[in-house]
């Protein structure tokens, strides 16, 4: 006999095989699915209000600067001041307030699809320019996007 089949069983392996089998779990047809998540709609309603008032804010005041198209680009830079003051301040932000947030991202998703359907077929009729316009739009996207992703995970 071998060393290997004259080992004593190990207990370890049991509560293995037991662990595992008490994991996985066959969903039953017959089970209630869990209920559908919720929506706080005074918050909700709120950032909702906030991104709004900003945005439009910001517009204004840099029409009357001249540069009326930095008006969202400003209003995304003092949106993430203030929730970097008030973490710094007040510490976490409110869970309701990250929840709220998150759903709107998410919803609103879906309204740039449209858009880059006309983007794409924009760009097969602008023939040998389109190149030149997809690296200005990469560049001129891609570092103010970094850019504000690194601030916002490392100071958030």
């Amino acid at each position: 006999m071998s060393d290997i089949d004259s080992a004593p069983p190990n207990d370890l392996d049991h509560q293995d095989l037991n662990q595992t089998h008490k994991d996985t779990h066959i969903i039953d047809d017959d089970e209630p699915s869990p209920a559908p998540a919720t929506i706080d709609l005074p918050m909700l309603t709120f950032v909702v209000l906030i991104i709004i008032v900003t945005r439009e804010c910001c517009v204004w005041v840099m029409g009357l600067l001249g540069y009326k198209n930095l008006g969202n680009l400003v209003g995304l830079f003092l949106l993430l001041g203030a929730a970097l003051c008030y973490r710094h301040v007040k510490g976490q932000i409110p869970h309701r307030f990250v929840v709220a947030n998150s759903r709107i991202l998410k919803e609103s998703l879906f309204a740039f699809l449209p858009i880059c359907a006309g983007v794409g077929i924009l760009l097969l009729n602008l023939g040998n320019e389109g190149i030149k316009i997809v690296m200005i739009m990469l560049i001129s996207t891609l570092i103010p996007m970094w850019l504000y992703a690194y601030l916002a995970k490392r100071w958030l």
